[in-house]
């Protein structure tokens, strides 16, 4: 059995026992990141049982992917997509559903076509917190196509040049050595002078000015797996108030790092950032971190409202960043994985 294989099989086995853990039968997946997780492609709907596990396709999926999906190891009943075939099929099974967190009117939909109202659990997605050496391999590779591209925004950023220009040759270069999409999907942000004090700015038409900061947060995907990482760009000369809280953040990015260990609640990583800019005289306005996988925002939240600890196998980001409207911004951010025996920076 293929690697691939082996890891559906475990990662259905593992979700299994959760269910059970929350009294549930059964499992409706459809999230694009979850999808993945379970049969290794983003495309389907999904029911998982505590015996059967079924995969609801088009026929033109298929017969593209039959190496995937008709191999005898393959671990879901594969069948054709024709529109309610799913629903029919969980009205004669089981009232002990559990469905995806989704939107109000998806889940009332979802309701009026089951008949009853569905558990809503997070059971996949607390699964996908650790990774396996399999995953951790291909965040690994993700990762190293982001430092490629990080390495070629210090060399692009310069005055002059449009935001957007600096963004194309970021991305041509992300895509050359191997990135499946555009960073995050819509594109790298890229922002300078005054923009940077917009924690999500998109690269604008603004040429970049002399003197001035430079915020490039970028990703790639490979394998389905995406990475993530930010800096903090000079060009020219900073002021004084530039100059030190670009240091502050630096280096508060490093301690916190260096702060990580197994056991720890993750409300108190997110707790110290908090209060070491609050000390600086300064707000933080968004989480400290966040989980990366499948999706570029997955569990854990690396936020003061978390209830996870540090666990083994988990990879997620520490990105700390303090914003002054109509003046600048500062944020630096790395992507780390807890192993065994110590935190490793991925994105370095």
């Amino acid at each position: 059995m293929n690697v691939l294989l082996s890891e559906l099989e475990s990662r259905l086995s593992e979700l299994r026992e959760g269910l059970s853990a929350e009294g549930l039968t059964h499992l409706l997946v459809s999230k694009k990141g979850n999808i993945c997780y379970l049969t290794g492609m983003e495309t389907g709907v999904a029911v998982v049982g505590p015996d059967e596990s079924i995969l609801w396709l088009k026929d033109l999926y298929i017969n593209h992917h039959s190496s995937l999906y008709l191999d005898d190891k393959y671990p879901f009943d594969v069948r054709v997509y024709g529109g309610g075939e799913v629903y029919n099929y969980l009205k004669d099974e089981t009232q002990r559903l559990g469905v995806e967190n989704v939107s109000v009117k998806s889940y009332r939909d979802l309701a009026d076509k089951l008949g009853y109202n569905p558990s809503t659990t997070e059971v996949v997605e607390s699964a996908r917190r650790i990774k396996s050496p399999y995953e951790v391999s291909m965040l690994k590779k993700a990762a190293s196509i982001a430092v490629k591209g990080m390495n070629k925004a210090f060399e692009v950023v310069r005055m002059g040049l449009s935001e957007a220009e600096a963004a194309a040759e970021v991305e041509s270069e992300l895509r050359r050595n191997g990135s499946e999409c555009p960073p995050f999907r819509q594109g790298i942000l890229l922002a300078s002078g005054k923009s940077t004090a917009d924690i999500h700015a998109n690269p604008s038409q603004e040429k970049i000015r002399d003197n001035s900061m430079v915020i490039v947060d970028l990703g790639a995907k490979y394998n389905n797996y995406f990475s993530d990482m930010t800096r903090t760009i000079t060009i020219g000369s900073a002021g004084r108030d530039e100059r030190d809280v670009s240091e502050f953040i630096h280096n508060l990015e490093l301690e916190t790092i260096d702060r990580l260990e197994v056991g720890m609640p993750i409300r108190d990583i997110h707790d110290f950032v908090d209060g070491e800019i609050t000390r600086k005289g300064y707000r933080f306005y968004h989480s400290t971190g966040h989980g990366v996988g499948l999706d570029v925002h997955e569990k854990p939240s690396v936020s003061s409202d978390s209830s996870d600890v540090v666990r083994e196998g988990m990879v997620f980001t520490i990105e700390p960043g303090i914003y002054i409207p109509q003046r600048f911004g500062v944020r630096f951010e790395d992507m780390v994985y807890v192993g065994k025996k110590n935190i490793e920076v991925l994105t370095r």
